[in-house]
Parts: C-alpha cells; sequence; structure tokens
C-alpha cells in the first residue's frame, strides 16, 4: 500500500502555525519568568523590612547606621547597615534581586586606594558577608551619627528612631535599583543621596520596582519615563524623584530630615 507524505505546501504550513504559535507564546513566557523573580525580589524586600524591626526593636527603635569605619575586629573594617540586619536574616541572599544580581559591587563602592571607589578605601575592608547587593538604601532614615566625617555627606546627623520618622509607612528605607535609569545624573559624586552606579538602570519590574518602607512592609511602586527618558516615580510623596530618597514629613514634602 502506497504512503502518501506531506506536501511541501503542507510542510510550510505547518512551520508558519509553529512560528506564529512561538511568537504569541515567547512574550507570556517572558512575561512570566519576570513576574517569577519580581514576586521573589518582592520577598526579599519583605524579608529586609522584617529584618529591620527585629533590629530596632533590639536597639531602641534606632534605625541602623548606613556605614561607618571601625577596628573592633582589629583590622579597619566597613560596617554597613546591611550588615547589621544579617544576623536577624541568616542570608545575605535576600540583598540580590534576580533581574538585577549584580547591580552594585560592595568592594568596588569601598575602594582598594584612593581615590578608587566612593571611599576610596579610607573606610575600611568589607566585612565579608556580602559582596553583590541589588538594592540602594535611603540615607536619609540610616544616618550616619557621630563626630563629623569628611567621607560623608551630612556627616555628623544623628542617627534617626522610628519616633522621629513622621510618616514611617510612606517613608522608604531600601529599594531594587534606581529609577533614573540611562538619562541618571553624570558624573557620579558617590554622595549619599545619589545614585551609585552610573549610568542608572531602567526599573527592574515592568516599570516599576520593589520597595520596603520604615514600617517594615514592603510594596511594588509604579515608575514611569519622562520625556527626556529618565525614569521617576509615579506616585505618593516620592513622585517625580529620580530615586525613592528622603524622609516624608508630615505635610507630604520629602527632606534630608523630618
Amino acid at each position: 500500500m502506497r504512503r502518501r507524505a506531506f506536501t511541501l505546501i503542507e510542510l510550510l504550513v505547518v512551520i508558519a502555525i509553529i512560528a506564529i504559535l512561538a511568537a504569541i507564546l515567547f512574550p507570556v513566557f517572558a512575561q512570566a519568568r519576570e513576574k517569577a523573580r519580581a514576586t521573589s525580589c518582592l520577598n526579599n524586600s519583605k524579608q529586609f523590612g522584617t529584618a529591620t524591626m527585629m533590629y530596632v526593636g533590639d536597639y531602641d527603635e534606632y534605625y541602623p547606621m548606613s556605614v561607618y569605619p571601625h577596628t573592633g575586629t582589629g583590622t579597619l573594617r566597613a560596617f554597613s547597615a546591611f550588615d547589621a540586619i544579617i544576623p536577624y536574616t541568616k542570608s545575605p541572599g535576600i540583598m540580590i534581586c534576580p533581574s538585577g544580581p549584580q547591580d552594585n559591587n560592595w568592594e568596588d563602592l569601598l575602594g582598594k586606594t584612593p581615590p578608587a571607589g566612593c571611599f576610596g578605601g579610607q573606610i575600611g575592608k568589607s566585612m565579608g558577608n556580602f559582596g553583590f547587593f541589588s538594592y540602594n538604601a535611603n540615607y536619609a532614615v540610616f544616618q550616619e551619627g557621630g563626630p563629623a566625617n569628611a567621607f560623608f555627606q551630612g556627616a555628623g546627623d544623628p542617627v534617626l528612631s522610628m519616633a522621629a520618622l513622621p510618616r514611617p509607612a510612606d517613608t522608604v528605607i531600601i529599594a531594587d535599583g534606581y529609577l533614573c535609569g540611562p538619562a541618571c545624573p553624570a558624573p557620579n559624586t558617590c554622595k549619599f543621596g545619589s545614585p551609585i552606579t552610573t549610568p542608572g538602570k531602567d526599573p527592574h519590574h515592568q516599570e516599576g520596582v520593589n520597595a520596603t518602607y520604615a514600617d517594615g512592609h514592603a510594596r511594588w511602586q509604579k515608575a514611569m519615563k519622562r520625556a527626556d527618558g529618565a525614569w521617576v516615580v509615579a506616585s505618593g510623596p516620592y513622585a517625580g524623584r529620580l530615586e525613592l530618597w528622603g524622609v516624608v514629613r508630615n505635610d507630604g514634602s520629602v527632606g534630608q530630615f523630618p
């Protein structure tokens, strides 16, 4: 019995159908993967918020300091707010967003010798608790404290307590990345309150970023693109700003101090 084979036209039709289905489904798969990454990132943000609240509870309602040099180990070391909360998380992995796992390199920011890095090697080596990190702290909340220090902008600012924040539920403490994207101001000055990386990065998660707030909760924050290509906060007290930085006051304004 003679078998009937596919004709060339039939094969081309099948290939065309497969190509059309692939064109339809691939973006759906990409969106699903990004949704999974965004969910993982939001979970990290929530864990950071919980750990920070545990720290605050143990230290008379005060938030950890941003970063400062110390010699408690016998060697000059840079101790950061991220180092401070690691005992409560037991894992530095919560500082990594799956959509930007190598956004910031802590060793590069510290620098080996002046003037390399943001700190030029002048505040000590890393504690070794983490290397890369994706989340950027709000240094208006994680103040430096202590005596004036030439290494910091706003040196000598008091360490803030939760009671000192007028609206902790609206004040961000960390966010996964900078909103300003390629239009991020350059060159980078490495001062706190300014972007660490130059140029900036587009928001990681479907035109928005995940943010953790000073009361411990976390949520997604929508961004929008300006005519000049810069991404800015789309809503809330930080609306129109290039980054989620500053303390939200009772009147809704945002500034370096409450």
